[in-house]
């Protein structure tokens, strides 16, 4: 990864984003070359994204429960943005849930890369690696 790359991480638990940071830094990747910029809140990430002149993200890994607006109601929406962005961005769910359903609905949504569970280890890492 020589080029710099920037990864959004959406997601409402501040120790996941602590977690991720640790995580790619203990894996050799420095802030000179990929930054990690966080998100909160899922409507907070959009609205960067819809912002004139930004950046766009090498990659985007987002949580499916948080409030008010859940993993799949952003992928909704960025759905909707994505023509309208200069290029491609993957997306990577990253969560805890193990549920059948949110299972399926990863295996019929095209957007999305890859699912990942919760918590985050140097194997799950490689995997984020290999989309950016």
């Amino acid at each position: 990864m020589a080029d710099s790359k920037s990864v959004y991480v959406i997601d409402d638990d501040e120790i996941f984003h602590f977690i991720i940071k640790k995580l790619f830094k203990q894996c050799g990747n420095d802030q000179n070359n990929l930054t990690i910029i966080s998100f909160f809140s899922a409507e907070d990430a959009l609205e960067q994204l819809r912002t004139p002149g930004q950046l766009l993200p090498s990659l985007i890994i987002v949580d499916i429960n948080m409030q008010p607006m859940n993993g799949w109601e952003f992928i909704k929406a960025f759905r909707e943005l994505q023509p309208t962005l200069a290029r491609h961005i993957p997306l990577i769910m990253c969560s805890s849930s193990v549920d059948e359903r949110d299972i399926q609905q990863v295996n019929n949504t095209p957007e999305l890369a890859a699912y990942i569970t919760k918590p985050l280890d140097k194997a799950k890492l490689e995997i984020i690696e290999k989309h950016l």
